[in-house]
C-alpha cells in the first residue's frame, strides 16, 4: 500500500480513501490497464482493456490467457523474455487478436514484478489502441507507393517542383523528353527549360497557387533522340501533391498539333476546292457558249477577212479561260475522269523526251522506274499533266541549272503511312517521285503550297494553279501527294497511288469515219443552263439535227414518254431533280437501243456515267462546236443494239 505522502497527497487523506482514487483512476482510464503471470494468465485488468480486445466484460476477461491474444505463437514468449531481461518495456509496437477474430495495433510500456529471487512474477501494463493510425500510416505509405509507380512508369514528362519552380525530381519520360539524366535536369529552374512564355509561365504559377491547378502550353528545350530542337508541350500543374511540393505533367504534343494544323489545312483546302468547283462549273457554262456563238460567227467570214482576226482571239482567249477551270476543277477534285489501267513506268518513259524539251539545257533529267510493272488505275491523261506540272515547278526551282529526277517504285503499305483524314490502304501502293535540287521551300511556304492562287514565282510568272490541281488529281483518283523541302536543299513531291493488277482494257472501239452528209436524227437536248441549252440547239440543228429540248430531267421524261423517235439523249451530268445517269438508265429502260452522250465539265462522279459502254459517251465542257458535231455524228454511227420485238 502506498502512504499517501507518498503519493505526493496530503497526509490527512486516509489511506481507504487513496485506494479508492487509484481504483477509479485503474476503472475509468482510456488506457489499456493490465496485470498477467509470466504463463500469461490476465489477473487483472480495467475496462478499456476489455474493450480493446473484445471481451464482455473485465470478469469476462479475467483468468483468459494472454497467450491467446498474440498473432505469432512464440510471439508471447519473446515478450515476456525481453521484460524478464530488462525489467520494463516502453513504447512496445505489437499486434493483438481480439476475441471476434479482429487484429489491433497497439502500444504497449509495460514493468516486470520481482521476487527476492529475482524471479518474474507479474507483468503489469498498459496499451494504447493505434490501429487507426497504423491504417492511415499504411495508406499513406500504399498512396505514396502508387504515385511513385505512376510517377515512374508514366509515359508522359513529370516533374516536382518546389515553391520556387525548383525542379526536386523527375521520371524517366521527363529525362528522356529533355534528354538528359536524371541529376542533369534535378536543381534546374523550370524557367530556364522554357523557350520564351515566362509571362504565361508566372501567370500559370499564380493560378496554380491560387485555385490548385493550372494547365498551360509550352514550349520547352529538347533533346530527345539526341537531337537538339523546341518540343510544344501541354503542361498540367497540381499544387501540394506532397507537402508543399507540387506536380508538373508534360505530354509532349508535337505530333498531335502537326496532325491537327494538317487535317485542319486539309479542311480548309476542301471548302476552297468546293468553292472553286462551283466557280468553274458556272464558268465552264459561260464559256461553252463563248466558244459555240464564237465559232457560228467565224463560220461566217472567209480565211483573209480581217474581222475573222478578231474572232479567233476570242476563241483563243476563251480555250485559255477553258484550260483555267480545268485546273480549278482538277484543285477541286470535281472534274470527270476517265480511269483506266495505266502503268506508270510506261507513263514516265512516255514522257521523258517531251520533258527535255520544256526543261533548259542546264537541267539534267533522269528516270528511275520500277523493276516490276507499276499499274494503278488513272485517269492517263490526268496524271500527265500532274507529272508535266511537277517537272516545270521543279525547273523553275533549278535558276542556275541543277537535276530532276523522276522515280516510280512500288511500296509495301506497311511502309506507308496516309494522312490522318484517309483511311489505311488494303493493297500496296504505287509511288512517283519528282525529285529536284534546286532553291528549296520555307516552312511558310510548304503550309499553303497546295492552295490555289498561292505561288512563289515573281508576279505574273504562275498563275498558283498547278500544284493546286495536282494536288485534286491526285486525291480524286484515290492517292496522296506529301513534299519534302528545305530552303537550299531541294523538294521531293512524292505521290502514292494504290497498284492495280495487270488487267487488259476493253478494246477500244474504233473511230467511225463520218460523212459530212451522214446520217441524221433526233437528239434529246436536257440541259437546265440556258446559255448552253440555245448554243448547243443551235449548233445541232444547223448540222440538219432534229433536237428536241428540256430544261431538266422530269420534262425530259415527258417528252421521252410521248415520242418514240429519239436517238440520242444528250444530257447534262448534274442536274436539279434527277440526275442525268440516273435519267439515263430510266430511259434507256424504255428503249435499250438508246444512245447516250453526256455534256459536263462538273461533276461529283469520279468517273464517266456508263462505264465501258460504248453506246454511252462523254463530252467535256467547254467545248467548241465542231467537237460537239463530231462526237453526236459518231454517236449516232455506231452500231447499237437491236430494239426489242414490238
Amino acid at each position: 500500500m502506498i502512504p499517501p505522502a507518498a503519493a505526493g497527497l496530503p497526509a490527512d487523506v486516509s489511506t481507504s480513501s487513496l485506494d479508492q482514487r487509484y481504483r477509479e483512476l485503474f476503472e475509468g482510464a482510456l488506457l489499456g490497464i493490465y496485470v498477467t503471470r509470466p504463463d500469461g494468465e490476465l489477473l487483472a485488468c480495467n475496462a478499456a482493456f476489455a474493450r480493446m480486445l473484445g471481451f464482455a466484460s473485465v470478469a469476462d476477461a479475467i483468468g483468459s490467457s494472454m497467450d491467446a491474444l498474440y498473432e505469432g505463437g512464440d510471439e508471447r514468449e519473446q515478450f515476456v523474455a525481453s521484460v524478464r531481461e530488462q525489467g520494463r518495456l516502453e513504447h512496445h509496437r505489437g499486434r493483438l487478436r481480439r476475441r471476434d477474430g479482429g487484429v489491433i495495433s497497439v502500444i504497449e510500456t509495460v514493468v516486470g514484478e520481482f521476487d527476492a529471487g529475482g524471479s518474474l512474477t507479474e507483468l503489469r501494463g498498459f496499451l494504447i489502441d493505434v490501429t487507426a493510425s497504423v491504417e492511415a500510416d499504411l495508406a499513406l505509405i500504399e498512396r505514396e507507393r502508387q504515385f511513385r509507380a505512376v510517377f515512374f512508369d508514366a509515359g508522359d514528362a513529370m516533374l516536382i517542383l518546389d515553391d520556387s519552380r525548383l525542379v526536386l525530381e523527375a521520371n524517366p519520360s521527363a529525362c528522356a523528353l529533355f534528354g538528359v539524366a536524371a541529376d542533369g535536369i534535378t536543381g534546374e529552374s523550370l524557367d530556364r527549360l522554357l523557350v520564351g512564355g515566362q509571362d504565361e509561365l508566372r501567370a500559370a504559377w499564380r493560378e496554380l497557387m491560387a485555385l490548385g491547378e493550372a494547365r498551360r502550353e509550352h514550349r520547352v528545350r529538347s533533346r530527345a533522340d539526341g537531337q537538339e530542337g523546341v518540343r510544344l508541350v501541354e503542361c498540367s500543374y497540381r499544387a501540394r501533391v506532397h507537402g508543399q511540393r507540387h506536380l508538373c505533367i508534360a505530354r509532349d504534343i508535337t505530333n498531335r498539333r502537326l496532325i491537327e494544323e494538317r487535317l485542319t489545312q486539309a479542311e480548309k483546302i476542301e471548302s476552297v476546292g468546293r468553292l472553286a468547283g462551283g466557280i468553274a462549273h458556272d464558268f465552264n457554262n459561260l464559256l461553252t457558249a463563248i466558244l459555240g456563238y464564237a465559232e457560228l460567227l467565224m463560220g461566217r467570214y472567209a480565211e483573209n477577212d480581217p474581222d475573222r482576226a478578231d474572232l479567233e482571239e476570242i476563241q483563243k482567249a476563251g480555250q485559255r479561260a477553258a484550260d483555267l477551270t480545268q485546273q480549278l476543277l482538277a484543285f477541286s477534285r470535281k472534274q470527270v475522269l476517265l480511269p483506266k489501267q495505266v502503268d506508270l513506268n510506261e507513263t514516265v518513259s512516255a514522257l521523258q523526251s517531251m520533258l527535255e524539251r520544256l526543261i533548259r539545257a542546264d537541267i539534267t533529267l533522269s528516270c528511275s522506274l520500277a523493276p516490276a510493272p507499276a499499274v494503278v488505275r488513272i485517269d492517263p491523261s490526268q496524271i500527265e499533266q500532274a507529272i508535266l506540272n511537277l517537272v516545270l515547278n521543279a525547273r523553275d526551282a533549278l535558276p542556275a541549272g541543277g537535276e530532276i529526277r523522276l522515280e516510280v517504285a512500288r511500296v509495301p503499305r506497311s511502309q506507308v503511312t496516309p494522312p490522318p483524314e484517309l483511311l489505311p490502304y488494303a493493297v500496296d501502293l504505287v509511288r512517283l517521285r519528282v525529285v529536284d535540287n534546286g532553291v528549296g521551300l520555307s516552312p511558310e511556304a510548304r503550309a499553303h503550297l497546295f492552295e490555289p492562287f498561292f505561288t512563289t514565282k515573281d508576279v505574273g510568272k504562275g498563275t498558283g494553279l498547278g500544284l493546286a490541281s495536282v494536288y485534286g488529281i491526285v486525291r480524286q483518283s484515290n492517292g496522296f501527294i506529301t513534299v519534302e523541302s528545305e530552303p537550299g536543299a531541294g523538294s521531293t513531291f512524292t505521290m502514292y497511288f494504290p497498284a492495280a493488277a495487270r488487267a487488259i482494257d476493253p478494246a477500244t472501239v474504233p473511230p467511225i469515219a463520218v460523212e459530212a452528209e451522214g446520217a441524221r436524227g433526233t437528239v434529246l437536248l436536257v440541259e437546265d443552263e440556258e446559255s448552253v441549252r440555245a448554243i448547243v440547239g443551235v449548233v445541232l440543228r444547223r448540222e440538219g439535227y432534229n433536237v428536241v429540248e428540256a430544261s431538266g430531267p422530269l420534262i425530259a421524261c415527258e417528252i421521252f414518254a410521248q415520242r418514240n423517235d429519239i436517238d440520242l439523249l444528250l444530257s447534262d451530268v448534274v442536274m436539279p431533280d434527277m440526275s442525268g445517269p440516273a435519267l439515263a438508265q430510266r430511259l434507256i429502260g424504255r428503249k435499250p437501243e438508246l444512245r447516250v452522250l453526256f455534256i459536263s465539265g462538273y461533276t461529283d462522279m469520279l468517273s464517266l456515267p456508263g462505264g465501258d459502254n460504248p453506246n454511252v459517251g462523254f463530252l467535256r465542257k467547254p467545248f467548241e462546236a465542231s467537237v460537239l458535231t463530231s462526237r453526236v455524228a459518231r454517236m449516232l454511227a455506231r452500231p447499237g443494239p437491236a430494239a426489242p420485238p414490238a
